[in-house]
């Protein structure tokens, strides 16, 4: 996780196409109103023929607790009795389809133009100069091309700044449950930037590796050569999906640029219990050879890991319950601030009363031992996310 400047999906999965490189990210079926409004213009027409697709959001919630000011550690919605324009976010595709056997060049730009959540996304050596509460940030960018003959059914190459393949929340809005993130997902990596190879081995298995500057840094000298992968597994019914993800530099703390490298490995598995309850399980461990000898651990080597289980149920037709549980152990609270077991219970609905708003009420509880929430050990909190796709 970068440090703020300044300062994750059952039911949407509707609108989401599982990509090749292990991480899922929201291409929609649908089409919304900036979409429609450029295809009654030639640009629209042009970018249609070309393959092209145009879309975004805006996401904003309000979030009550039971701390005085600050939500920390978690993310994204940390601010207490806040309304946070989260994502305006905007985002231009051309995706790449490995199923047809030929050459294809692709790639995909993201940006938040503006939204409070760029604190959190921003990597090292990108947009860094900014203060203000609402800013930029080009998330994604990167360009792909697809080699049929490279592997059994082709290999896709990319190069740029992508989403990490580790755990199964997202940054995006429209591609995670809740507005309030995960102890897993606020501890993982959230972009990476360099090359990567996606190969699909059969229908049901796609491998992918890559070399990349680090985690969360782009262009800066804080950068170091490290290496993200993993294989997913599809099962051929499609109610079971495995995905086994690493990412190591090897490397800890940067003295010279201040700058915290580690290692993380994880596990996601998606389930499909019936044909009105899917679950999955996303387990990460994470660990750094040493420290900054000023912060909590003192230079010491780290380490912390944790499991959240999640739950989605379609109660009636716009209706969707979202649940999760989690249990987080920072063994020397280099993730959170506060060494400690953590362990949390978030529940949710997901409410469409159009395919283009959806409304998104939670309740969330947190344990943090001793003082990990301003001095308290639990927290309780509340709110509403809406998203508008347009």
């Amino acid at each position: 996780m970068p440090a703020p400047a300044g300062e994750t999906r059952p039911a949407p999965a509707a609108e989401v196409d599982l990509e090749m490189g292990g991480n899922p990210e929201p291409v929609p079926t649908s089409r919304y109103l900036l979409e429609q409004l450029l295809l009654d213009t030639g640009i629209g027409t042009a970018l249609d023929d070309a393959g092209v697709r145009v879309y975004g959001w805006t996401q904003g919630s309000y979030t009550a607790s039971s701390t005085r000011a600050s939500n920390a550690p978690t993310v994204f919605n940390d601010r207490d009795d806040e309304f946070v324009l989260g994502q305006n976010w905007i985002e231009i595709v051309r995706p790449i389809d490995p199923t047809r056997n030929e050459f294809q060049l692709g790639g995909r730009v993201a940006l938040i133009a503006p939204g409070y959540d760029y604190k959190y996304t921003l990597a090292r050596g990108l947009w860094n100069g900014q203060n203000s509460r609402h800013g930029f940030d080009s998330v994604y960018a990167y360009a792909e091309a697809f080699v049929p003959g490279v592997g059994p059914n082709g290999t896709t190459f990319r190069v740029g700044r992508w989403a990490t393949s580790i755990g199964w929340e997202m940054i995006e809005a429209v591609a995670t449950p809740f507005v309030t993130r995960s102890y897993n997902f606020t501890a993982n990596p959230y972009t990476h930037t360099g090359i990567q190879a996606t190969t699909e081995l059969s229908r049901s298995v796609v491998m992918y590796h890559g070399l990349v500057t680090g985690a969360d840094v782009a262009f800066d000298p804080a950068a170091t050569l490290g290496y993200v992968g993993g294989i997913k597994w599809t099962a051929t019914d499609g109610a079971d999906t495995v995905a086994a993800n690493v990412f190591v530099t090897g490397e800890g703390f940067d003295d010279r640029e201040s700058f915290q490298h580690y290692d993380s490995y994880n596990v996601v598995w998606t389930h499909v219990l019936t044909d009105d309850w899917t679950c999955t399980f996303d387990a990460t461990l994470g660990r750094a050879p040493d420290t900054d000898p000023l912060g909590v651990a003192a230079g010491r080597a780290a380490q912390w890991y944790g499991v959240a289980g999640y739950l989605a149920h379609p109660l009636v037709d716009h209706l969707t319950l979202n649940l999760r549980g989690e249990c987080f152990r920072d063994d020397d609270g280099v993730r959170t601030g506060t060494a400690g077991n953590y362990l949390a219970v978030t529940v949710g609905v997901q409410y469409e009363p159009t395919p283009w708003l959806w409304l998104r009420p939670f309740a969330r509880y947190d344990d943090g031992g001793d003082a990990a929430f301003e001095a308290d050990g639990h927290m309780f909190s509340g709110g509403l996310e809406a998203i508008a796709r347009w």
